[in-house]
């Protein structure tokens, strides 16, 4: 069917995106899988089946009249550009480095009180001070790493600001590599969650023992695990985004984007540093709400954070995206 399903593509790659083109593809389809799902069930061979499909089937001036498609629609003109397969390639790097950034940031963000907590601990003010120093320190290096991360990405700005297109044999290696990093972000999230979860497990065990003299190194040990599984959560759900980013590329005008599902479109804003703040919205905000859940342990008053983040998100979702 892989042989059927990439005649077909290669067939309406220069058609429209109407909803009477995806129609008569949606149709064809399922004729050309009835028709060879026939065949195998006569003992015909997989190569005898899909030759017959594709003698029957494979003309489309013969079957526009059946489809009610208009010939009209033979000859579109596509000026997106075309990316080549290195370009693509290239892209999926830069942005795999780009989540890094991100997410390393996010993550430093997240430890940097944890100098502070540790300066308050040694119970002087010289220690004090270094402590607030060095999280001024960490943050500063940060935020020096979501500018970084905005740059590396200067070079490919044609394909978010620009109408751009891939060809079959792209989409296929985009799905593909999607398809293979699909586990792996999944172990990211699920990692990335437990470690949410059972980060208020040492001070739980630090005011089990009694030990009151450290107890502010369980809030410490709480915002590095929390920090921790955090940045695997950002850094999946950025480089995943640009797998859907590749694919949506194609669905603008002409069907040759079919391989795209409608979900892979995403919301596209204002500029890079505006997609920066809105993909690391919500993981900071869960950041936030266990650190203060866990070091209050006011459950019953900190989940109003979680209304608040969402007027706010909605917020500047509407102000931020194109």
């Amino acid at each position: 069917m892989d042989t059927i399903k990439n005649y077909l593509e290669t067939m309406f790659a220069n058609m429209p995106n109407t909803p009477e083109v995806m129609r008569a593809k949606s149709e064809l389809y399922g004729m050309m899988e009835d028709k060879y799902n026939e065949l195998i069930s006569q003992g015909k061979s997989e190569n005898e089946a899909v030759g017959t499909v594709i003698s029957e089937f494979g003309n489309l001036d013969e079957l526009s009249d059946i489809l009610g498609l208009n010939n009209n629609y033979s000859a579109p003109v596509d000026n997106r550009r075309m990316l080549s397969m290195d370009e693509v390639k290239s892209y999926i790097s830069a942005y795999s480095k780009y989540s890094f950034l991100i997410a390393l940031g996010v993550f430093l963000c997240i430890v940097s009180p944890v100098c502070a907590i540790v300066g308050e601990m040694l119970n002087t003010i010289f220690s004090e001070n270094i402590g607030v120093a060095f999280m001024l320190l960490i943050i500063a290096v940060a935020v020096g790493l979501f500018i970084i991360s905005g740059m590396s990405l200067s070079k490919y700005d044609h394909i978010s600001k620009k109408q751009c297109i891939i060809d079959y044999s792209t989409s296929i290696y985009v799905q593909n590599e999607k398809q293979r990093m699909s586990p792996v972000f999944a172990i990211y999230t699920t990692i990335g969650v437990m470690l949410c979860v059972v980060s208020v497990i040492p001070p739980i065990i630090i005011e089990a023992v009694g030990m009151e003299e450290i107890v502010d190194l369980g809030g410490a040990c709480v915002l590095f695990i929390v920090a921790i599984g955090v940045l695997l959560l950002v850094y999946q759900g950025n480089a995943n985004t640009v797998y859907k980013r590749l694919l949506s590329l194609n669905s603008n005008n002409t069907i040759a984007g079919g391989y795209a599902d409608p979900q892979n479109k995403e919301v596209v804003y204002i500029n890079d540093t505006a997609a920066t703040v809105m993909s690391v919205f919500w993981p900071t905000v869960t950041c936030i709400y266990l650190s203060i859940s866990f070091l209050t342990f006011c459950w019953f008053i900190t989940w109003i954070l979680w209304p608040i983040a969402g007027i706010v998100h909605a917020i500047l979702k509407s102000l931020l995206k194109k």
